[in-house]
């Protein structure tokens, strides 16, 4: 790294158009030193929340094991589900990424911690419906995969949550799987994570809060879902510069998922595959109708998306070079990710 001499008289050498340049070169040398040492420390950082998210996750677990209510847990499906919005998002998700928040907050640069730009009803609705329909896509193609994977001969298994059984347990399955999810993983995410790193580029701070946001879903198929979901969610945040369609998007998509097992305590499977279908349908029509509005309108691509990396500063991190600062942080959740993979693939 290039370093000034303060016994130098630069004032005489201003007009100097060789010393300039040279001047110039050492500001960029210097700022990518930075760049170097700070995403290092975000990347530690990040990887910090996310063994915090799981230890924490363990320690509630581990700890409700040890109290008369473990069989409540066993046999309660709105106990469950109110207990993991208090053990999973409440306290494991937001306590360690608004620590990471705090402790970057200087990499925000002024800019406010939640982003809420005003959009108006008409292009909130309208992004919200795109997003939909890349989450279906995005459904599609992960159920591609898993067919593939059985083909191979192996299956992929979840934890399974206990069904509803009553009013009170489909209000639960609506709030712990639309509603919280939505705001708090949003907040965690596309707030405190993507907030740090779009400084260093949004193209990268989307890309690399994806793979953040996949690493706590906790194997390589949600990883995949996850991650494609994060790169939807992200890149409407920095287009918008509001969290509210990202958050909107995740909980609807959710909560396709919360309809299809209250829809199974409500109804039938047949009512409740035509009922579902009909709000797939619901969204492919509300997502082309965004998109074409959207299009229409010149609102998909901002003119600060498409004009960023057009001037490349002299020394300045590649893409690559980026993702490999933020890597050994995160060495440790990745071999995690393919650890827990592991206890949940079956032989078929």
């Amino acid at each position: 790294m290039t370093h000034f001499d303060p016994s130098f008289n630069y004032n005489q050498n201003q007009n100097n158009p060789y010393f300039m340049e040279m001047q110039r070169l050492a500001y960029y040398k210097q700022k990518r030193s930075r760049d170097i040492q700070s995403l290092l420390g975000i990347g530690v950082l990040l990887g910090a929340a996310i063994l915090a998210l799981l230890f924490m996750q363990v320690i509630i677990v581990s700890a409700l094991q040890l109290t008369p209510y473990r069989n409540v847990y066993d046999t309660s499906a709105a106990f469950q589900n109110y207990f993991n919005v208090i053990a999973v998002h409440a306290t494991s998700m937001l306590l360690p990424f608004l620590l990471f928040a705090l402790v970057t907050k200087s990499k925000r640069e002024g800019r406010p911690l939640v982003p809420l730009k005003k959009l108006g009803a008409l292009r909130t609705s309208a992004w919200t419906g795109l997003g939909m329909g890349i989450c279906l896509l995005a459904n599609f193609a992960v159920q591609g995969i898993m067919k593939l994977v059985e083909l191979l001969g192996y299956k992929l298994t979840q934890p399974e949550m206990l069904e509803p059984k009553s009013v009170f347990d489909c209000v639960s399955v609506v709030i712990a799987t639309a509603v919280v999810p939505a705001i708090f993983e949003e907040f965690a995410f596309r707030c405190c994570a993507l907030g740090s790193l779009r400084k260093y580029g949004k193209g990268f701070a989307v890309f690399a809060v994806s793979i953040v946001f996949g690493l706590v879903h906790g194997n390589v198929i949600q990883f995949i879902f996850a991650f494609i979901l994060g790169l939807v969610f992200g890149y409407i945040t920095i287009v918008t510069d509001s969290v509210l369609p990202a958050m909107l998007i995740h909980g609807f998509n959710n909560g396709l998922s919360a309809t299809s097992e209250i829809l199974g305590y409500t109804s039938s499977e047949k009512v409740s595959t035509v009922i579902v279908g009909i709000i797939v349908l619901f969204w492919i029509a509300v997502a082309f109708a965004g998109l074409v509005y959207l299009a229409v309108t010149k609102q998909l691509v901002t003119k600060e998306i498409l004009n960023e990396g057009k001037v490349k500063e002299p020394y300045a991190l590649s893409f690559g070079g980026k993702l490999a600062c933020l890597a050994p942080g995160l060495f440790i959740p990745f071999v995690l990710l393919i650890f827990l993979t592991t206890k949940f693939i079956e032989k078929i």
